[in-house]
């Protein structure tokens, strides 16, 4: 807010300037791929190889491919990429309902297949308020004011707060509500009907519908955590078929102490999420007697070899011991089940009763040695489009065209990721045959996938001879040494892959054939000597349209435009004027003037490099009353020297001769 000077002098406002724009990160790999054990279909992030190898297995799968790739990954540089399990296994699982038949929850295995030995899961109610009731109590009181009673004593007061409703036991004033109490004295919000000097027994009014505050009163304190926001609260008035009986979650809870000197009764007033729809009556000298008040939470054993116990838990999410979490967040034992919410049952009704004993999970089923089919990959990799983080995505584990259309449609529809394609096994580089139609089967009009040939030799897990493996983990490895040691902008290329020996037998690939390859767009690996290490020879995208020919461009500009999407995302709701708008320039065109000196754009000078535009040009009046701030930013960006041509001539000192 500006100052407003009252006296001559100098005054000082300090303002905050826009917060600057972060790069985002750039070499986060996922590989969808089969192992043999581990969770399915969910994404794991995964930090170091230690890692990998203790969540998915210390060797891989008989013909399968994502144990090396993710090797490959670490040791070519990769930092942290996420691992998503595909496979055909079902998992075991057992179902549980409430009091009234629903079924509210569902017990699934960590590990998919027919558990051995069996797990069983066990449901025990819990209630950590128990033996509570809706508080009820009463005072005589004598008219002595429009909007005043008199109580006995303070003390008789004090049973009564602020904002509560009250009943003076007459018809002319059924409902009154309390202002506040002052010593002896109760001052309502409303005239009082009733006639001056009356006399008689005031309490509080029974609950309508529609009522949110309660007022529980316990004969002990209660335990810390048993009555807090989140908890599922039961009423129940009566006995048998004429009970009255309501459940409601608990919004807030206000501790009030003991408003009965001398007796042990403590009171808590609670704000319910919604209001009551019963009618619960509060009189003391009522036939229906108290409304008994208790917490609803579950007990949940889970067993395989040795107990995984969870105790009171709770349906709602605001409260600190919701299920979820607990359960599916447990680190031990490793083989107990992961539980999730079945149905939309709000968390009122939704909770569990109690299992006649311990239930096991049935149903599971092993894993089939036959390959999986292209959906099964799919529902694997459409686990990842939740991820944000995901940077580049790889299948080693198939080479299937439709697999590889769901990696590029993912990478099309996200626009913040880049596809890892491998080459299909035992292909000769030919211009015309089944490698070129595998390239053309993944055009990418923008360029979101590359695809590298040919496969790769590496170890054996066995430690004896080595086998060949599709390259893309290794090639996402190098493309994250290249962004940590260069910069998203430099190309992935001619770069040296780690952990490798050779390629496969390629007939001795001349630079014409490659020369081919390349003009196709498949980025070619390489050994060019005898005994040397295999190196990406290439740099080229998948796509149509030649803008986007060049790995580093296109994966620059998704860099740039999620940096600019979450580094401005402050600026939504802000007043649209000319402030906002030199504070978004400012903004962008520090972030982008420090990607031009780090040499990701092109040009002499940070004017030719990009330019950013925000005002009345691309701004009309329409679009303001519309709510939009249009943002125009262009930028050169640098390309790789994919062909380096050198003149070479004679000089003797006065004339030239130049060849070519």
């Amino acid at each position: 807010m500006a100052v407003s000077p009252t006296y001559p002098g100098v005054y000082i406002d300090e303002f905050t300037p826009a917060p600057p724009i972060q790069g985002v990160g750039t070499s986060t790999a996922a590989f969808v791929g089969r192992a043999v054990r581990g969770v399915l279909t969910t994404p794991v992030q995964i930090t170091r190889w230690e890692q990998f190898v203790a969540e998915f297995g210390s060797e891989p799968r008989p013909g399968t491919y994502l144990w090396y790739a993710v090797r490959g990954f670490f040791e070519n540089g990769g930092q942290t990429c996420y691992v998503v399990r595909a496979g055909n296994a079902i998992q075991a699982q057992a179902s549980c309902n409430n009091k009234d038949g629903d079924r509210v929850l569902r017990f699934k295995a960590r590990v998919a297949g027919n558990p051995h030995p069996q797990i069983t899961v066990e449901i025990d109610e819990a209630h950590l308020v128990a033996g509570a009731e809706l508080y009820r109590p009463s005072a005589a009181y004598t008219v002595t004011a429009a909007r005043v009673l008199t109580l006995g004593s303070a003390a008789e007061a004090q049973r009564f707060r602020a904002g509560d409703w009250i009943s003076l036991g007459n018809a002319e004033d059924p409902r009154l509500q309390i202002a506040a109490p002052e010593g002896a004295v109760l001052r309502t919000t409303s005239d009082i009907t009733t006639v001056l000097g009356s006399l008689g027994t005031l309490r509080l009014a029974d609950t309508v519908a529609g009522t949110q505050i309660v007022r529980i009163a316990s004969a002990a304190p209660l335990a810390a955590g048993a009555l807090v926001p989140g908890t599922v609260l039961s009423f129940t008035q009566g006995a048998g078929g004429a009970a009255v009986t309501e459940t409601a979650v608990v919004q807030s809870v206000d501790p009030e102490g003991q408003p009965d000197a001398g007796v042990a009764r403590w009171t808590y007033r609670v704000i319910l999420r919604q209001g009551l729809t019963e009618t619960f009556e509060l009189d003391p000298g009522d036939p229906p007697g108290p409304t008994a008040v208790e917490s609803q939470e579950f007990t949940v054993t889970v067993h395989q070899v040795k107990d995984a116990k969870y105790a009171d838990l709770a349906t709602d999410p605001a409260h600190p011991r919701y299920f979820l979490p607990f359960i599916n967040g447990a680190a031990e034992p490793e083989d107990v089940a992961a539980v999730e919410a079945v149905g939309v049952l709000p968390p009122d009704v939704g909770v569990p009763a109690s299992t006649a004993g311990a239930q096991p999970l049935i149903g599971g089923t092993d894993e089939t040695d036959g390959p999986l089919t292209p959906g099964e990959y799919t529902t694997a990799l459409n686990t990842l489009r939740t991820i944000d983080d995901v940077n580049l995505i790889a299948v080693p584990d198939s080479t299937d065209t439709l697999v590889q259309g769901a990696v590029r449609a993912q990478c099309e529809q996200l626009k913040d990721r880049f596809g890892i394609l491998d080459s299909q096994p035992g292909l000769l580089p030919e211009q015309n045959g089944p490698l070129a139609e595998q390239r053309r089967s993944q055009d990418s009009k923008d360029g979101y996938t590359a695809l590298y040939y040919p496969w790769i030799q590496v170890p054996a897990a066995s430690g004896a001879g080595s086998l060949l493996v599709p390259p893309s983990g290794h090639v996402c490895g190098a493309i994250a040494q290249v962004d940590g040691t260069s910069g998203v902008f430099k190309s992935p290329a001619n770069v040296f892959l780690n952990g490798t020996s050779d390629i496969q037998p390629t007939g001795n690939m001349t630079n014409q054939e490659q020369g081919l390859l390349n003009e196709l767009g498949i980025n070619v690996i390489r050994v060019f000597q005898r005994g040397g290490r295999p190196r990406i020879w290439g740099a080229r995208t998948t796509a149509t349209n030649v803008n986007w020919r060049y790995i580093s461009v296109r994966r620059l500009f998704l860099f740039l435009e999620e940096s600019i999407q979450e580094g401005i995302e402050w600026a939504v709701f802000e007043p649209n004027n000319l402030a906002l708008w030199q504070q978004l320039k400012r903004a962008l065109r520090a972030f982008l003037f420090q990607q031009w000196q780090d040499g990701a754009l092109f040009g002499e000078t940070a004017d030719r490099a990009f330019y950013v535009t925000i005002d009345e040009t691309n701004n009309s009046s329409d679009d303001r009353r519309k709510g939009r701030v249009n943002v125009d930013v262009g930028m050169r960006p640098t390309r790789p020297a994919e062909f380096i041509v050198v003149r070479i001539g004679i000089w003797d000192g006065a004339a030239e001769i130049t060849e070519g």
